[in-house]
């Protein structure tokens, strides 16, 4: 059963933050630049977000190719080992 590692949350871009709480905007520009760096902010909050489950997807895919490859060497092990076993000639049990 997979369990929520990470909870991402959107935040309010047009509100005011900070000092500047409760403050009135003079116009516009002020709006919009507070705006643009809210967005900028959640943007790289979420290009960390994504890179941190990209660097766990590898380790995982690195585990199972590892794993994958020591599965391989038993099997070709195993499969000597029977060909070794096919190729004599049955042990006859005496009574």
């Amino acid at each position: 059963m997979p369990f929520c590692k990470r909870t991402i949350v959107p935040k309010d871009v047009c509100k005011s933050g900070g000092k500047s709480r409760g403050a009135m905007f003079t116009d516009l520009v002020d709006v919009c630049g507070l705006t643009l760096c809210a967005v900028l902010r959640q943007l790289s909050d979420l290009s960390r977000q994504s890179v941190s489950i990209l660097e766990e997807l590898e380790g995982e895919l690195a585990s199972i190719c590892y794993r994958s490859g020591a599965l391989e060497n038993k099997l070709i092990s195993l499969q000597k080992h029977i060909s070794a076993l096919a190729t004599k000639p049955p042990v006859k049990i005496k009574f």
